[in-house]
């Protein structure tokens, strides 16, 4: 009876010091988690470029002309660095970033692959600027377009011919960009249009651009020539500035921002 009752005492010993060590731990993990300010990341609307793991473990943001930003919690991953280098696979849309600041490194695969329908699948290396080893990731990434696209464009240029604000007596050829709702639309010189909107490194896609169907003479023939580039995609898309050049194998378009 004894032997019963000291080993009841013994078991209750270990029990309750595991429960201790485990409630240690756990606010250990706790306090880490508080100490560590993770860096934080821009709205959707002012990156070119995100990606998580499913379960939302980690967290990307790319700004092509800047910086790329990768947190992970869990494993104390707090990275912001500037981009270095970005290159895409001739032939393929594949998409390599590299990103460093003193202390660590990240480069950035984005594969054709697809993923949640509109995605692409991503690989991400990260470590340390010391060590050649370091922790690998996967997940689903989205291309955002870059955020300077999300405005409204007049046509100033067809190829290299300007064209005559005088010829338009309703009003010259313009659109919106919205990186929002993902939608192109407006005025081509003589019909309203709109299409929704996809993205990649530098492309958009504007599937499908739909019009009305007005015959308007001598404008018809110029609206034609830019919907027919715009048609051709994917459309190649350079923003120096205010000006943005939008160009297919049919030709290219010149805007600017309408102020």
């Amino acid at each position: 009876m004894k032997k019963i009752k000291l080993l009841s005492i013994i078991t209750l010993g270990f029990t309750l010091t595991a429960c201790g060590n485990s409630k240690e731990t756990n606010e250990n993990n706790n306090a880490k988690s508080e100490n560590l300010d993770m860096i934080e990341h821009p709205s959707q609307n002012q990156v070119d470029f995100l990606a998580h793991e499913a379960d939302s473990s980690w967290q990307l943001s790319v700004q092509f002309d800047g910086d790329l930003i990768f947190t992970h919690p869990e494993k104390e991953i707090n990275f912001k660095g500037k981009i270095d280098n970005i290159t895409v696979a001739q032939g393929a849309d594949v998409l390599n970033i590299f990103a460093s600041n003193k202390k660590e490194i990240v480069r950035l695969n984005v594969d054709i692959v697809s993923c949640n329908q509109t995605g692409k699948r991503v690989n991400i290396m990260h470590r340390p600027v010391d060590k050649k080893n370091g922790d690998d990731f996967s997940g689903c990434g989205f291309y955002r377009g870059s955020p300077q696209l999300d405005d409204i464009w007049a046509v100033t240029h067809i190829d290299k011919e300007a064209i005559n604000p005088a010829k338009f007596p309703k009003d010259i050829p313009h659109f919106e960009i919205n990186l929002r709702t993902k939608q192109f639309s407006g005025f081509a010189g003589c019909n309203q249009v709109n299409g929704s909107l996809r993205f990649e490194y530098n492309k958009m896609y504007i599937e499908p651009l739909a019009s009305t169907k007005k015959y308007c003479a001598d404008l018809s023939e110029i609206e034609n020539k830019i919907l027919k580039i715009l048609r051709n995609g994917p459309v190649i898309y350079t923003i120096k500035g205010t000006k943005l050049i939008l160009e297919t194998t049919e030709g290219y378009i010149t805007l600017k921002k309408v102020d």
